[in-house]
Parts: structure tokens; C-alpha cells; sequence
């Protein structure tokens, strides 16, 4: 099955906004066995969507069209879609009353046209905005299904995923069992990735097996169709099988979750807490530390310090560490682990430094990273990383990089390329 968005909004092509409706969608769809060949982005007009929606019908199955579904004049969809179908516009009572409802209890003005938003084309089916006021719906003529959904992403996402994507399942696809399973992954490039899982990943096949990049953390998706529960789970999980044999050790989760939610949880369930001296992040590793609920429970606090001053009179690093091996070492890296640790009374300390870039750095080049690890009870390493020259991607790698060796280290699996610092051996 083939399917093309159409997204209306003049915004996306003055580059005022991004069209993450369309990935979004195309992500959802593609696992589903539906092919998105093509996307367009059209101005609020209603002859081009008229010649768009003519050139979609040739090609396609499944026309999801997003966007001008709101109260303004410049809102065209439904109406343009009405009279290219030459099916009249009903409107629906519960979305009306909603819509005033809504305008009353906040003392808002109702906009003129706003009675356009409760409106669907006559024998469609209504898809409720459970976030917004705009209906959409779904409509079937002949061969084609037409999907109408709002521009706002926090009102297209939820539409589809409760309203659409089950109809589509049911009245589009004529109901297969769909199995789904999603591996975070982090410590692999994307080519090596593709490398990895080569012989696996295929887009337009069934399974589905997908990558998905998302700043540097990795979602592999494998999505089974079948036509029974136990040809689904079968097909599923014989696929996850061979994932997990090729990349396993990169495997940090089976959800969606990302590595700071991995590294919290884990806190919390083994009732430990965390710190962090951070030089190269300048305090990234504590904000999302910070950021996630109830962080009280794991973290206390921690210190950011760029120059050897501070590090030196809060931190006590040595004058001898900073003199002979320099803040870009393993020797300076355990000293600020192990000395916040015991300044903050954590029981697992994290330290941060390197080079960011772009310029160099006591004659180590842009993404020299050094990041120690000191815990309670254990003895202090520190691990080298190099990433590259790109500034806020060698600061971003350094804190996945450092969540997941806290996450290694809690979970007790083992940590490649320790050094520590008197023997200076590496295991």
C-alpha cells in the first residue's frame, strides 16, 4: 500500500516551522507495510491542494493531509477537499458543543469561522482532537482513504495514534495482528549500525526492522504482521532474537526510555545517590540528571568548574596532577571523580573532562574526552573517549557516554579500557 502527505501550512515553506508531522507520520505508517512515497508541502490555496490531491490520487492509497483545519478564513482544507470529492460538510454536534463549552469557561470571544472546526464530511469518520478543538476524520471513496489531521504536533499526535492508527488497522488493513518491540541503543554510529544489522533491516518487508536516530541515542523498531496472535509473536520474536545477537551489548532498554530514565531508575531501585564535577559539559550531565522527576531522591548536588583554580581549591586536585599530566588526563579525571564523590557524600561520582573543541587542548585534539567514575567501596578509573570536532556533539556524547558507564557500573557488567590511577593498567 502506497500512501503521500499533503501538509498545508505557509509557515513550512518560509521556514518558519519544521515538518515534524510528516516523520512522525512516516514513522508510524512505514512499520504498518503502508510506503510513504511522497510528501508535499502546500500554502493555504485551494486550487494547488486540488491539483495535489488529483496527482495523490494516481499514486496513492492513503492521502493523510494535515493542517488548515482551524477557525481561520485561511483554513481551507475541509472545505477544498468537500468540493473536490463533491461530498457535502455535516457538522458534528459533540465537537460543537465542545468548542463552545470551551469559549465560555475561558471568557474567550468565539472566532467567526471557528464553527468550521466542528465540521467532517458527511459518512467519514470523526476523529476526536483530544487535545485541541479542530475535528478530524477519515473517509473512504472508492480506492482512496482520506485522512484529515490538525497541524499542531501536540494535537496531530495524539488524533493518530488513539483515533487514526486503530481505524487504519482495522478498515485500511482489514485488521492484522501487529506485533511491536523497541530497543534503545547507545555506543554505535549509524553505519555502524547498518553494518551490524545489515542482513536484518528492511523497511518494506515483513518484519519491519527500522533504525531510528534521535541526537546520538538509537531506536531499533521491529514491527510483525500476521495474520494470528501466534504467527505475530513468532515472527517477532525470532527477528528480536538476531537483533540482540548482533548488537546485545549496546542494548540499554527494551522501551523507549532514555539513558538518563535508565540511570534514575536504577538509583532509585538500588536507594543510591549520584554527583558530577563537570569541566568540558559545563553542567549538561547535572541538568538532565536535574531534569528527571524526582531527582531529589538521586541527587543532591555537584559542581561545574572550567579552570585548574577550581578545580585545585574546591575540587583538590592535585597541584602535581594538573602540573604534570594536565586537566585533558586520566590522573586529573579520577581526582575530580573521587574528590566530588566524598565532597557530596554520593555513593557514585561522575567527572567530565577534555576537550569540547574547536580548538585544541594541551596538544590533545577537539573530542579527547577523559571521563572518571569513582563509587563507594570501589576502586576509581577513568575511561578515554574521542569523538570529533563538532562541539556540542563531543559535549553530548559525553554525557550518554558518561550516563552509560554509570549504568554499566550499577547493573555491575564490565567497563572496557579502564585506567586507573596508579597502575595506570588497562583492563
Amino acid at each position: 500500500m502506497k500512501a503521500e502527505i499533503i501538509a498545508i501550512n505557509s509557515h513550512l515553506l518560509r521556514g518558519q516551522v519544521v515538518n515534524e508531522n510528516a516523520c512522525f507520520l512516516a514513522q508510524e505508517l512505514t512499520p504498518l507495510g503502508i510506503s510513504v512515497d511522497r510528501s508535499v508541502m502546500l500554502k493555504e490555496d485551494t486550487e494547488d491542494l486540488k491539483e495535489a490531491l488529483e496527482l495523490a490520487e494516481k499514486r496513492s492509497d492513503l492521502i493523510v493531509i494535515t493542517g488548515g483545519l482551524g477557525p481561520g478564513k485561511n483554513d481551507i482544507t475541509k472545505k477544498t477537499l468537500s468540493e473536490y470529492l463533491n461530498v457535502p460538510l455535516v457538522l458534528d454536534n459533540e465537537t460543537q458543543n465542545r468548542i463552545i463549552s470551551y469559549h465560555q469557561n475561558s471568557g474567550l470571544t468565539m472566532p467567526k469561522y471557528n464553527q468550521l472546526q466542528a465540521m467532517i464530511l458527511m459518512n467519514s469518520t470523526l476523529l476526536e482532537n483530544v487535545t485541541g478543538l479542530a475535528a478530524g476524520f477519515l473517509y473512504t471513496q472508492e480506492n482512496t482513504t482520506y485522512i484529515l489531521l490538525p497541524g499542531p504536533f501536540d494535537e496531530l499526535k495524539p488524533m493518530f495514534l488513539e483515533k487514526a492508527y486503530p481505524l487504519i488497522v482495522k478498515e485500511v488493513l482489514n485488521q492484522p495482528i501487529i506485533k511491536t518491540k523497541k530497543y534503545s541503543v547507545y555506543g554505535l554510529t549509524l553505519s555502524q549500525l547498518n553494518d551490524q544489522l545489515d542482513s536484518l533491516i528492511q523497511y518494506e518487508k515483513n518484519p519491519f526492522v527500522g533504525i531510528y536516530f534521535e541526537k546520538d541515542e538509537a531506536k531499533i523498531q521491529i514491527t510483525a504482521r500476521a495474520s494470528t496472535e501466534d504467527k505475530a509473536e513468532k515472527l517477532l520474536s525470532e527477528t528480536a532474537k538476531k537483533v540482540k545477537e548482533c548488537i546485545g551489548d549496546y542494548i540499554y532498554g527494551e522501551d523507549e526510555k532514555h539513558l538518563t530514565h535508565i540511570v534514575k531508575q536504577l538509583l532509585k531501585e538500588q536507594g543510591k545517590t549520584i554527583t558530577a564535577a563537570e569541566s568540558l559539559t559545563g553542567g549538561s550531565f547535572l541538568d538532565v540528571i536535574s531534569s528527571e522527576p524526582e531527582s531529589s531522591e538521586i541527587f543532591e548536588g555537584g559542581i561545574v568548574t572550567y579552570s585548574e583554580q577550581i578545580k585545585h581549591h574546591v575540587l583538590k586536585v592535585s597541584t602535581e596532577t594538573l602540573e604534570k599530566h594536565g586537566v585533558v588526563s586520566a590522573q586529573c579525571a579520577i581526582e575530580m571523580a573521587e574528590n566530588a564523590r566524598q565532597l557530596f557524600n554520593a555513593d557514585l561520582a561522575i567527572s567530565l573532562t577534555g576537550v569540547a573543541g574547536p580548538s585544541s587542548l594541551e596538544g590533545e585534539l577537539p573530542g579527547t574526552v577523559w571521563i572518571g567514575l569513582a563509587q563507594k567501596g570501589k576502586e576509581t578509573f577513568a575511561k578515554k573517549f574521542h569523538f570529533g570536532y563538532k562541539r556540542d556533539r563531543n559535549r553530548r556524547n559525553s554525557v550518554l557516554s558518561a550516563l552509560n558507564m554509570t549504568r554499566l557500573a550499577l547493573l555491575e557488567k564490565p567497563i572496557k579500557d579502564q585506567v586507573f590511577l596508579e597502575t595506570k593498567d588497562k583492563h
